[in-house]
């Protein structure tokens, strides 16, 4: 959440009107949803708990709609149509790039509880996908150079089936 924030505002420091009213709330609880669900719904969960939460806090229902909808599309699953979540989108995404984000990538493979071939191989993601000027500048190759990373294990799992045997294969 930190890295998340730091980068969110790296990027918003280049960036015209930014309500930093919505963004920094919305950085801080993107992933709230973990902490009552499955990762896999935690972009919904959030969402729930934003809206449960946060007028108790005194923000203002506008406010609280933004900040939701931002944490909702943090994960770029739709076309993210304002400034403050288009940050919070980079600023997640750039935790992916790079042979730093290799680490990221494993961490969240484990939380799914999916293998490595289901998880992270079919994932490729591309500069063009960033909203911000900014955020493409500072992932730079970074997202090349994990697609190397993973050619490179992809071609250690044909070598070696252990890695990568499912129960299924116990039984056949």
């Amino acid at each position: 959440m930190l890295r998340d924030l730091y980068r969110a505002l790296v990027i918003a420091e280049e960036e015209p009107r930014v309500n930093y009213n919505i963004l920094i709330p919305a950085v801080i609880l993107h992933d709230i949803g973990v902490t009552e669900g499955k990762y896999s719904e935690h972009e919904a969960r959030g969402l729930e708990i934003v809206r449960r939460d946060l007028p108790k806090l005194g923000y203002c229902e506008e406010e609280v709609e933004k900040i939701a909808k931002a944490v909702a599309l943090h994960k770029g699953k739709e076309k993210i149509d304002f400034l403050e979540a288009q940050i919070l989108f980079d600023a997640d995404r750039l935790e992916k790039s790079g042979i730093a984000g290799v680490s990221a990538s494993y961490h969240a493979q484990l939380e799914t509880g999916k293998t490595l071939l289901e998880w992270v191989f079919p994932r490729r993601y591309k500069n063009e996908d960033f909203y911000t000027k900014k955020a493409k500048e500072i992932s730079g190759k970074g997202f090349h150079e994990m697609d190397k990373h993973f050619e490179e294990v992809k071609k250690s799992f044909k070598k070696r089936k252990d890695w990568i045997v499912t129960e299924k294969d116990l039984w056949e």
